[in-house]
């Protein structure tokens, strides 16, 4: 049982008090009495800071420290570090040897190996070395869909946070210019993961400030965007092509844009179906700049999501209704941008920057309008959302589907389950 105990399951046992509180001694005999437990702390230090205990006849205030061993103390070298001389209480499954401080005294001791219930440590061994990509599989059904709407709020608010900070960093980045920093988003992913990496690459090289000087002309916008991208012949019988590369040279000399460009190469076309192919999505993306001169503005000042999707209802040029790449024409008509393409970037580009301009004003309507158009945008279907569907979960919109998400990867996948509000539910105490 003591081999696959986890320090983070006695930081649970402790932060939860999951243990036999009566007639609590220290490893000396000294008699314990917990006041407060303290806050856990999961940066550098000792595990919970704050703690007020009695030991003895002393009422003590300062820090706990959780190890599976105390001879841990030592091998994690704590005694040449400062930062523990506060610490209160040593906390352990198993007690091996006494623990001193510098001024020679001893530092009291409390092991719980033998006050843990037997059956919550079982409970625990079984979840975390389940078999299941969902550690809970067997039990999820069993679960009231209370518990599961609070792992869903859980789960989407990290979520949210997460791609809220990458946009932050970014905002940063463009130091405080939300637009800059939307057109990034939005290049990224009109790349839709295959070709990402270059699209953000595209955005930093023709900034949307340059973009904006040539509004205008939806030529000039595409010229850019293409060119920038390195896709644009230098000999071609293609007049549209030959005009979007001399539009280009007097662009390149009218900003100094040198040989920033990228490579044709960096961009991939192989297994994608011509609706993916980048010398599209580069078209559209140009089309949608030039339709919603301000973009940004219209984001934060729209409330409907049916009036968000319409921002994105726009044809691109005339060549690209027939080409999905230059100087090969399609037999059939090329759709715009299609309705599942707009759902993607609403999720994954419009609701990040929203949740992130809520937070940086401190108005969390922007943050609440955000979670409104998830709960209202169609589930998204992948392994992810199978997975869940296959044990019983219901997966309504892209609210669950992104939460779910959330919670696959970095709470199920991880064993995380000492933080989840299932895993939490599981692992209680049958006295309790």
């Amino acid at each position: 049982m003591d081999s696959v105990m986890h320090e983070s399951f006695l930081h649970y046992i402790w932060q939860c008090q999951y243990f036999n509180r009566e007639g609590l001694k220290t490893t000396n005999g000294e008699l314990i009495s917990i006041f407060k437990n303290g806050v856990h702390n999961t940066d550098a230090g000792p595990d919970f800071s704050n703690a007020k205990i009695k030991i003895g006849d002393i009422d003590w205030a300062g820090h706990v420290e959780i190890h599976i061993n105390s001879s841990d103390w030592n091998q994690h070298r704590h005694h040449l570090d400062a930062a523990y001389d506060n610490v209160i209480l040593h906390v352990v499954w198993k007690h091996d040897v006494p623990i001193i401080r510098k001024d020679g005294s001893v530092i009291p001791t409390l092991a719980l190996a033998d006050r843990v219930d037997s059956t919550l440590v079982k409970s625990y061994q079984k979840l975390v070395n389940s078999a299941f990509s969902i550690p809970c599989a067997k039990s999820f059904a069993k679960m009231e869909d209370l518990i599961k709407l609070s792992m869903l709020d859980k789960a989407l608010m990290q979520r949210l946070n997460s791609k809220s900070a990458l946009v932050l960093a970014a905002h940063a980045a463009n130091k405080g210019d939300w637009e800059e920093t939307l057109y990034q988003q939005l290049a990224k992913n009109f790349g839709f993961k295959v070709n990402a990496e270059p699209f953000l690459r595209l955005a930093s090289t023709i900034p949307f400030r340059m973009l904006k000087k040539q509004s205008n002309s939806l030529l000039q916008i595409e010229a850019l965007l293409l060119g920038g991208a390195g896709m644009l012949e230098t000999k071609t019988k293609d007049e549209y092509v030959a005009s979007l590369y001399r539009e280009y040279q007097l662009l390149k000399t009218k900003y100094t844009l040198g040989n920033v460009q990228l490579h044709a190469a960096q961009w991939k076309f192989l297994r994608l179906r011509p609706a993916n192919f980048p010398t599209l999505r580069i078209a559209q993306f140009a089309s949608l700049l030039y339709h919603n001169r301000n973009f940004f503005s219209q984001i934060v000042e729209t409330e409907s999501l049916h009036d968000v999707y319409k921002l994105f209802e726009v044809n691109q040029s005339d060549y690209w209704q027939n080409h999905y790449r230059f100087g090969s024409k399609s037999q059939k008509k090329v759709a715009a941008l299609g309705e599942s393409s707009i759902q993607n970037i609403i999720i994954n580009s419009i609701v990040p920057v929203l949740v992130s301009y809520g937070q940086t004003i401190d108005d969390n309507r922007y943050v609440e309008r955000a979670i409104q158009w998830l709960e209202n945008l169609p589930t998204e279907k992948n392994k992810i959302t199978r997975v869940w569907e296959d044990i019983g979960m219901k997966v309504k919109s892209s609210f669950d589907s992104q939460a779910l998400i959330e919670q696959y990867n970095n709470m199920c996948q991880k064993r995380n389950c000492l933080n989840c509000v299932i895993g939490s539910t599981l692992l209680k105490p049958s006295s309790l």
